[in-house]
């Protein structure tokens, strides 16, 4: 008889899952989304709010339909922490076969990456002294939403959720949908509603099994990300900082990123080079290009009927996206990633509202700031012109949608769950989205989710 396995979420990593362990198991999906288009949930900001934009979605791909696809593995030498760096090697051998299924165009990822970084280093060698070393951001030219395939018995617009807990097992679950009240009794739960959702159904989970689940929700990071300034660069570095801003292969692109070391060493951001046609250094202009980039459907309409539209620096970003290619400038926008750490920021719930108490520390700014100083520095010998907003506030920063970190890993009770993403309290239950990763450095989190997922369904499918 097959494993009758239950997935809660439609995201990346619940996709994923789904297709990988219908070829083994009896797989049933739960989303509390929509089939077909995408649905936005209520969203209370207690701290800073994540964005111009909704940064998250509801529906069958999840938050992915909001992801540009950008893959690059998070590096393990930015990594403190001891268990989870030993989870992220266990996920190297599954880099490739993840990529393959989030659109990567060539056979072996893990290659054409090594490949490129190779190339990079070399061109950044030349264009002056990059202390800290580059890393690579590949975009596959061609990639659609993520969908579970028809072997998986799907519900969509799921509503109440409950867990019939017996001896520390999920015997039960029972939800409604539009066809009213539904049950099912798996072997194995895995959850996978999203950093912002999948602390609900843990702390449900644990409540039911008479377990502390304090640490639920706890530990919110994302990327402050912000454009800071302007450079231009000498006539003999514009080929070369270009071919670092945009790698134009044919069938991927590769945006090249300077690493950022904090001087403590535990921190560790990153910039990239953003075509632009003027130096100036205005933060509405910023903050409209995150909104065009980010936005979709009628509210890009809407932007789009802002004077800003026809700003010299947004057509150079528009002509970039659309042609994929960028304007012959020597001036580049500094786009900057920072890396957060787990710590008081979190996400709880008040009905179906998701309340999010996320924030940029003091300490945080001024470890930034550092990293901008940093880079001003690297900068000055290739440069013509620097402008850069210093110091900066919690104002010019906003998230990068690679929300983390919000169900702990390791030894109860400080830790949710164990190095294997298996509940701590319920031993047929497993958590496997972003809300797993500990340290993110500047990385987009898509690829590591995606390695997570193929390394969870593999053992499930073969215990």
């Amino acid at each position: 008889m097959k494993k009758k396995v239950v997935v809660i979420g439609s995201g990346l990593a619940g996709s994923l899952i789904c297709n990988v362990l219908s070829g083994f198991c009896e797989v049933t999906l739960l989303e509390l989304g929509q089939k077909t288009g995408i649905s936005y949930p209520g969203v209370e900001y207690i701290g800073k709010q994540f964005g111009a934009v909704k940064t998250f979605c509801l529906g069958q791909g999840g938050t992915t339909n909001l992801w540009d696809n950008g893959l690059i593995p998070i590096d393990q030498k930015d990594v403190q922490s001891t268990a989870f760096r030993q989870v992220l090697n266990e996920t190297m051998p599954y880099l490739d076969r993840a990529a393959n299924r989030l659109f990567f165009p060539r056979q072996r990822y893990s290659t054409v990456y090594e490949s490129s970084l190779v190339e990079m280093t070399r061109v950044a060698e030349s264009s002056g002294e990059f202390s800290d070393g580059v890393d690579c951001l590949l975009y596959p030219k061609q990639h659609t939403g993520l969908r579970v395939n028809d072997r998986v018995k799907a519900f969509y617009n799921v509503g109440s959720i409950d867990f019939n807990i017996e001896n520390s097992h999920v015997a039960n679950i029972r939800f409604e949908n539009q066809y009213g009240a539904q049950s099912v009794s798996p072997d194995r739960v895995i959850i996978c509603a999203g950093t912002l959702g999948t602390p609900r159904l843990v702390a449900q989970i644990l409540s039911a099994s008479g377990y502390s689940y304090d640490q639920s929700g706890m530990g919110l990071i994302d990327h402050p990300m912000g454009f800071v300034g302007k450079v231009k660069v000498k006539p003999e570095f514009k080929a070369s900082v270009q071919k670092l801003a945009c790698w134009n292969e044919s069938d991927y692109l590769c945006r090249t990123a300077v690493r950022l070391k904090s001087n403590c060493g535990r921190y560790t951001g990153c910039a990239f080079f953003r075509p632009a046609l003027t130096m100036q250094n205005r933060l509405s202009i910023y903050k409209y290009k995150s909104l065009l980039g980010a936005s979709s459907g009628t509210e890009r309409i809407r932007a789009a009927f802002s004077p800003n539209l026809f700003h010299p620096d947004i057509l150079a970003e528009i002509y970039s996206h659309l042609l994929g290619a960028q304007v012959r400038s020597g001036v580049f926008n500094l786009l900057l990633l920072f890396e957060q750490k787990r710590s008081l920021n979190r996400v709880s719930y008040e009905g179906r509202t998701i309340k999010v108490d996320w924030d940029v520390s003091e300490e945080e700014l001024n470890i930034y700031n550092g990293l901008i100083h940093k880079l001003r520095s690297m900068l000055k010998p290739i440069a013509e012109e620097i402008v850069i907003q210093m110091p900066i506030t919690e104002d010019w920063l906003w998230s990068a949608a690679h929300h983390s970190g919000t169900i702990s890993m390791g030894d109860p009770p400080e830790g949710l769950v164990d190095k294997n993403l298996k509940l701590h309290g319920c031993d047929n239950v497993s958590v496997c989205d972003g809300s797993v990763i500990q340290e993110h450095s500047y990385a987009n989190t898509g690829l590591t989710i995606g390695s997570l997922a193929m390394r969870l369904a593999q053992r499930i499918a073969y215990e």
